[in-house]
This record gives structure tokens, C-alpha cells and sequence, in this order.
């Protein structure tokens, strides 16, 4: 008797040179077709469609919002995507904006870099890729930050300029961002949220409001496991009102070790003796049972909401315990240990100061009441200790520390007539605010892709094949699609380069047609967004120049649609759950 044995799934792959070319190609300027319409002043809005049952669909500008909406039926197509998407977002992560002329350099470095090499047999992609990576330490980079200006007392206007950018030109709301600043003071530890409200359009409000900001989000923490908690799908966070805090200095790697505080919560607030069902676990990091075991609880309704936040880790020794500190002042949680299990606990361990926590991906933001007396305590005690600080590092983390710590956080009110506005206007919002405290942090730029037309202008000269031919035109791209969306032709977009060049110290104001100083006419940029946006966009050109092939497993439409709808009748069930559980709440 002959036994068949169980295959694989099956796959589809390609190793074609020129069918490889051809898909990534087109892959790229589809992306570029689509991300490229929103950049600049002249950049178009793209409506994105919601893939959740009851979510309104986005209607944005952002660069990166659009980024990660893209997707193809085709398998080759979407696994481009993804890959291209995943270095691309780095961008925004690492600098707020720039996701836009990352994706626009990398598309046309990519096309350059296969021209070239059919050009010339004997230079192989590899080669072409290591002497872009060396033209970009060596040249690129160094001259972004030559040219970059330090923001200061004096110059502190400049930072208005960015968020104005940033805002696409929105004075308005660049000027409430800086409102913003101006509550929390202007340094890198400054943390604004924004906050969406129904009213008269182009209205803002800023106010300063308890709380406590973490440079940490659900990514990190929870890894592969976070849409499961993920509670917000609008705004892709995990919101949680009234959460009580677990605070454990430690590793936490078997679930045994807070079953039976969770299941004190839970039976507290089954029993009405308390009114707190959501619970933060704060620790320096969760094994991966114990994160798959708090995944799989999160969306049942008749559980506890349990969240795992990992404590963020410095240069300085005991970093993750230090922050704990911190975060008990400010929440009024007790810090377990191995000398203080916690299996230890009493009801006056949780804390209940905090009113809300918002998790994103990359950041926390948690807003309550504070024991006054616990958060001047403890910011005595890291003045003490950046005055015996033995080097710079260790005062700045302590100094910023010390900021998130008692300098609150300043709440942006947007207000606009329809949820597509507001979602608009959020996005600009955000890119904004990042935009500052990147300036702040890093300076800023003459905008309008000055700083690209003058490091294209320094490589041309170095009388280079793989500069002039790939590295150049590359840099130049931005440029054009700027002018391209504000409605230039192709004879304005030279002339306007020729100007470009011949006067290396202006920028062209593309919404006003005028060509004069950046200073007067109000355009910068944020140094570190141009910088990770050159250094991301030649990552992304380095993987795609070199591929050799793609394996794909093949886009099944049918299980597509039939996974799509399992997921809305899961969504449907869990709000009746949630609905039937607050009506017998309120008869009883």
C-alpha cells in the first residue's frame, strides 16, 4: 500500500532578471503614483477605504497613512509592497515625516540603478549598491548635517516654519502646535496628543492636562500578538479608561506568576467591590506564552482587559527599574520583585490615579491625577541625582526624565464638521508635532527640497558614472513631483531648476511662485526627517536593485473573502456581547 505524503502549500516564484525588473518597476511607480500626489502644497488628498465594518473611511495627505493602505491582488506586487513599506516607514517612525520623498527618491534610485547597470554589463547591482551606501556616509549624510541650522533662543521662530510645512501650509494649526510647545517647553521630552472634537472647522484649542509620557508602544512590547488588542481601529491604538497598574521589576515569564492578582481584579469587579476592569502590566519584558495567553483574553468580553507594556531601556544602569519608579510616583503602584512577589499584593498596590492610557505603535501617552506629593518626591530625587551625574549622557536622560515627569502633557484640540476632516487634519496635525521635535532635537533646513538640488549639484560635480546616472536624478525627483502636483509644466519645472542652480542659498515657494530667501519666505524642514528619508530611500533601493527573485504563496480571492467575513461576524458578536453585558449592567 502506497502512502502520498502531505505537501507543502504550494507557491509561485521567478528568478526572470527581466520579468523581476518589469514587476518592480511598475510596482513602484504605482506607489509613487499614489503616495507621490499628496506631497506638497499642490499634493492631493487620497480617500482610503476602512477594512473594518463601522470605521468611516480615511480621506488624507499623510504620506505614510497612504503607504500602509497599498496593497495589490497580484502576489508578486503586494510582497514588493510590503517589503518596500516596512523600510519606508522607518521614516516616519524615526522623524515624524518624509515617508513621501523617501518613497519618490527610492523609486527613481531603483529605476536608475537598472538603466545603469544595462548600460554597463560590468558593474554588477551589488557593486552599484555598495558605492551608493558609500556615497551616502561619506557625502550625503555629512552634508545634510553641515548644512543643518541649530535651533536656539534666538531662532526659535524657525520651528514655526516647520510645523507650517509640515501642516501643508496650515498657519493656523502651526501656530497652535507651537501653543502646544510653549506649555510643555520646547525640548525633544515635550509630548503633545491630539484630539479629534465635532465643531466649526479650523477651529483649535491647546491645554495642558496631568500626565505622563512613555517612548514605547504596542510594537515593542507586544510584538506579532498586538492586534489583538489593538481596540481603537480608526486610530490603531489600544485605549484603555481607568486602568490599574501592575508594576514589576523583572521579567515576567510564566502567566502563574500574575494569575492570581488578575484573577483578584477580576473577581473584584465580577463581585462589585470594584469599578476596574482594565489593567496595565508594566514590566521589562513577557515571554511569549504569557503574551499569546493575554492576546487571547483581550477580546473576550467576559474577561478582564489585560495590556503588556515593556519599561523602555537606556544607556543608564538599571534604566528599566528607574522608569518604574517614575511611573509609581506618578500612578501610585507598588513595584513588585523577587523580594516582593507578586503574589504579595493587596488592593492598595494597583494604583487608581490614571484616567486613561492611549497605546500606539511607537508611544504611550498616560493622563490622570498624580499624588502631588509622590511626583515632588520623586523629582527631588533625580534633581539629587543629575547633580552628582559623572557625564553629559547621563544629565540629559535625567534632565528628560525629569521633564516627562513634571512637565504634563499638552492636549491639541482639532475641530472640524465630518470625520474624514478631522481624520485629515489629525494627520497633518501629527506630522507636525513630530516635524518640531525632530527641529528641536536636530535643527531644520532650507525646505522646498533645497538641501536635495544642492547635494545633487555637489555629486555632479565629482564627475562620477554612478553619482551623475543614479544618485543625482534620484535626488532631483522630489523636486519635480513637487512642482508636478502644484500644476508646473515641464519647460516651468526647468527654468525654475535652472534658477535653483544658479543661486544655491534660495528656495522656490511653489504654492506663491516666488523664489527667494527661506528665512522670509518661511520654508524649512526638519533635519532629521530629509536626512532618514535619503537614508531609508537608499535602503530600499539597495534590496530592490539586487533581487534576484520572489517566492509568493498565490492570492486566493475566495478564502480572502471568506476570512473577511469570518472577521466581521467576529466583530459583530463580540459588540453584541459588549452590548448585552451593559444592558444587564444597567438593569441590575
Amino acid at each position: 500500500m502506497s502512502v502520498r505524503k502531505v505537501k507543502t502549500p504550494s507557491k509561485m516564484f521567478t528568478s526572470d532578471s527581466v520579468l523581476l525588473e518589469s514587476i518592480i518597476v511598475n510596482t513602484l511607480d504605482g506607489i509613487v503614483g499614489c503616495v507621490g500626489k499628496s506631497l506638497g502644497p499642490g499634493g492631493r488628498n487620497i480617500i482610503i477605504e476602512s477594512d473594518l465594518p463601522g470605521i468611516p473611511n480615511k480621506n488624507t495627505k499623510d504620506g505614510v497613512s497612504i503607504f500602509r493602505a497599498l496593497g495589490s491582488e497580484n502576489a508578486y506586487e503586494h510582497l514588493i509592497i510590503e517589503q518596500t513599506r516596512d523600510v519606508a516607514i522607518r521614516t516616519v517612525n524615526e522623524a515624524g515625516d518624509g515617508t513621501t520623498t523617501a518613497t519618490i527618491i527610492a523609486a527613481a534610485m531603483t529605476k536608475n540603478l537598472f538603466n545603469f547597470c544595462k548600460e554597463n554589463p560590468k558593474y554588477s547591482p551589488q557593486k552599484v549598491t555598495r558605492l551608493i551606501n558609500k556615497y551616502m556616509r561619506e557625502t550625503m549624510v555629512p552634508f545634510i548635517e553641515e548644512s543643518s541650522i541649530k535651533i536656539n533662543s534666538k531662532n526659535k521662530n524657525l520651528l514655526e516654519k516647520v510645523a507650517t510645512v509640515s501642516a501643508n501650509g496650515d498657519i493656523e494649526m502651526a501656530k497652535a502646535v507651537m501653543d502646544a510647545f510653549e506649555i510643555t517647553g520646547f525640548s525633544a521630552s515635550s509630548h503633545v496628543t491630539i484630539q479629534e472634537l465635532s465643531g466649526p472647522s479650523g477651529k483649535y484649542d491647546v491645554n495642558l492636562v496631568e500626565g505622563f509620557p512613555i517612548d514605547k508602544g504596542y510594537e515593542e512590547s507586544i510584538g506579532k500578538f498586538h492586534p489583538a488588542f489593538i481596540n481603537d481601529q480608526a486610530n490603531q491604538r489600544v485605549v484603555l479608561e481607568k486602568p490599574l497598574f501592575i508594576l514589576f521589576d523583572g521579567k515576567i515569564n510564566d502567566y502563574a506568576q500574575i494569575n492570581g492578582m488578575l484573577q483578584a481584579i477580576g473577581g473584584a469587579y465580577v463581585e462589585g467591590r470594584s469599578e476596574f476592569k482594565n489593567v496595565v502590566i508594566v514590566a521589562h519584558g513577557f515571554s511569549e506564552q504569557v503574551l499569546n495567553i493575554l492576546a487571547f483574553n483581550f477580546p473576550n468580553p467576559g474577561t478582564i482587559n489585560i495590556v503588556p507594556l515593556k519599561a523602555p531601556f537606556s544607556q543608564l544602569a538599571n534604566s528599566e527599574l528607574h522608569f518604574l519608579m517614575d511611573l509609581s510616583s506618578f500612578t501610585g503602584a507598588k513595584i513588585f520583585d523577587m523580594q516582593n512577589p507578586l503574589d504579595e499584593f493587596t488592593e492598595d498596590d494597583w494604583g487608581e490615579s490614571v484616567e486613561k492610557i492611549d497605546i500606539y505603535r511607537f508611544r504611550t501617552t498616560i493622563v490622570g491625577n498624580p499624588d502631588e506629593t509622590n511626583i515632588e518626591v520623586r523629582a527631588d530625587e533625580i534633581k539629587t541625582q543629575m547633580e552628582q551625574s559623572e557625564s553629559k549622557i547621563e544629565k540629559i536622560l535625567l534632565e528628560e526624565r525629569l521633564g516627562k515627569l513634571t512637565s504634563g502633557i499638552a492636549q491639541l484640540k482639532l475641530y472640524g464638521s465630518s470625520t474624514g476632516e478631522l481624520k485629515e487634519k489629525a494627520d497633518r496635525a501629527e506630522d507636525a508635532v513630530c516635524a518640531v521635535r525632530a527641529a528641536i532635537n536636530h535643527g531644520c533646513l532650507p525646505g522646498g527640497c533645497r538641501v536635495l538640488v544642492n547635494l545633487g549639484l555637489l555629486l555632479n560635480g565629482l564627475g562620477d558614472d554612478v553619482a551623475n546616472q543614479i544618485i543625482v536624478p534620484s535626488l532631483f525627483a522630489p523636486f519635480y513631483r513637487l512642482l508636478e502636483n502644484a500644476g508646473y509644466s515641464e519647460e516651468e519645472m526647468e527654468d525654475i531648476l535652472n534658477m535653483m542652480v544658479t543661486n544655491k542659498k534660495k528656495v522656490y515657494d511653489v504654492e506663491n511662485a516666488v523664489f527667494g530667501d527661506a528665512k522670509k519666505l518661511g520654508i524649512f524642514d526638519a533635519t532629521l526627517a530629509v536626512k532618514q528619508a535619503l537614508i531609508n530611500a537608499v535602503s530600499i533601493s539597495s534590496v530592490m536593485g539586487t533581487l534576484g527573485g520572489i517566492i509568493a504563496f498565490p492570492r486566493d480571492g475566495e478564502l480572502e473573502r471568506q476570512d473577511a467575513k469570518d472577521l466581521a461576524n467576529f466583530n459583530r458578536t463580540l459588540d453584541n456581547a459588549d452590548n448585552f453585558i451593559n444592558e444587564a449592567n444597567e438593569r441590575s
